[in-house]
């Protein structure tokens, strides 16, 4: 299947020191891994457009998107929030990020790709309606959800969400919309401590003990999602694609390898693969050892885009 592969170097510029995990070297790990496999020599690659307001109002308060404009720092950083910290060029690379996911999302739903990886940052899935945490400003994952619904008039989007912190942002937005279908699994207790209760019509929360396998992971979404995704045939599939759940890296206690990335890849793929439509755009969010997340993208991506 054709691969779109969408990235950008203004992401650079959301620089806030070289000890915070959520550090420019992730995606250059990323792009290294995947021009070294030849991963990326046949692929579609994007990251040129910028996300309007319209874009962005779907999934955001006008209030809150006007606060960080007023909030971006001239020189220097501040903290958008106790644990999300905002550098002079950190909201451009913000609107650059989603850009690149409704760049993605147009070249899928006009039939340019069939599988779309969006390698940006900073990631996204934390940040809710109304306010930045977890290292996230805009939720690009919601954004091209609710833009799929409302522009493109599509019925059933699935969103996956497969990171060690559970994309709390993109059910603040997206939650008893019965257009979204939203699966997320994520290690018990972990930040961000909410949104985890199965109370909405629309979420399966897939909570994961800490210290959990590769081979827990897969039992579990097997028995919650596969049914469930079979049933609701998808016409689009969202993915918020964290790769924190690594036994190598440092922001969790979850003992998942790439072959495990891999494995997901393929199950995802799979879904609804006989039917109308197979589309699938996925958005990078959690990832901090750099060879981890550099070894376990690339295995998703393979297993993803076949």
């Amino acid at each position: 299947m054709k691969l779109g592969y969408y990235s950008y170097t203004s992401h650079l510029d959301h620089d806030v020191g070289d000890m915070h995990p959520e550090h420019p070297m992730r995606i250059i790990a990323i792009n290294h891994q995947l021009e070294r496999l030849g991963i990326l020599q046949d692929a579609y690659r994007g990251g040129c457009n910028h996300v309007s307001q319209q874009d962005l109002l779907r999934a955001h308060k006008q209030g809150y998107v006007e606060q960080l404009l007023v909030m971006s720092p001239a020189n220097g950083s501040i903290l958008a929030s106790v644990d999300t910290p905002m550098a002079v060029g950190s909201l451009g690379a913000a609107y650059q990020a989603a850009g690149c996911v409704v760049e993605a999302l147009d070249d899928l739903l006009q039939d340019k790709v069939e599988r779309a990886f969006c390698a940006v940052r900073p990631p996204g899935h934390h940040a809710e309606r109304n306010k930045s945490m977890g290292f996230c400003f805009l939720n690009n994952v919601a954004i091209a959800a609710k833009k799929a619904q409302q522009q493109y008039g599509l019925e059933r989007i699935a969103v996956i969400d497969f990171d060690v912190h559970q994309g709390n942002g993109t059910i603040d937005i997206l939650a008893n919309d019965p257009a979204f279908l939203i699966c997320s699994s994520f290690q018990h207790p972990s930040f961000p401590f909410s949104h985890w209760r199965n109370i909405y019509s629309n979420v399966i929360n897939t909570p994961l003990n800490e210290y959990s396998n590769g081979l827990e992971m897969r039992r579990a979404v097997e028995a919650q999602w596969l049914k469930q995704l079979q049933d609701f045939k998808p016409q689009l599939t969202i993915i918020s694609a964290g790769f924190d759940a690594h036994t190598d890296d440092p922001m969790a206690e979850l003992n998942w390898t790439e072959d495990d990335y891999a494995w997901l890849g393929g199950f995802l793929s799979e879904i609804n693969k006989e039917g109308s439509s197979n589309k699938i755009l996925a958005v990078l969010e959690g990832g901090y050892n750099l060879d981890a997340l550099a070894a376990s993208c690339s295995e998703f991506i393979i297993a993803f885009k076949e």
